[in-house]
């Protein structure tokens, strides 16, 4: 799928409405100027990597969200986990790391 400016800011646009964000949020949520959001969201520009990536997190977007799967993620465990990731807070994530280096050390 060919992913052009304005699908992209579609998508991040609805997710942000959803949200109940303004782009003043997302963009300081993120680290970018007002005036950047707005090109990314209106289709006027693409998204830095670590703009998009900021923007994935802060919206719990995935690349699914956009039309994109890895052929990797397509197992149903990593799946789950990724979406437990990308929904968990810092210390939910740390307690999820703890106890999977604890079963690890026993598979």
């Amino acid at each position: 799928m060919d992913l052009d400016k304005k699908h992209i800011a579609k998508i991040i646009q609805n997710a942000r409405r959803e949200k109940k964000l303004t782009q003043f949020e997302l963009s300081e949520k993120i680290g970018i100027s007002e005036k950047h959001m707005s090109k990314i969201e209106t289709g006027k520009s693409y998204p830095a990597l670590d703009t998009f990536l900021k923007i994935l997190d802060a919206l719990n977007l995935t690349l699914g969200d956009f039309g994109l799967q890895n052929t990797s993620d397509s197992y149903p465990n990593k799946l789950f986990l990724q979406k437990i990731i990308n929904t968990s807070s810092e210390k939910q994530l740390d307690a999820c790391a703890d106890v999977l280096t604890a079963l690890l050390k026993h598979i």
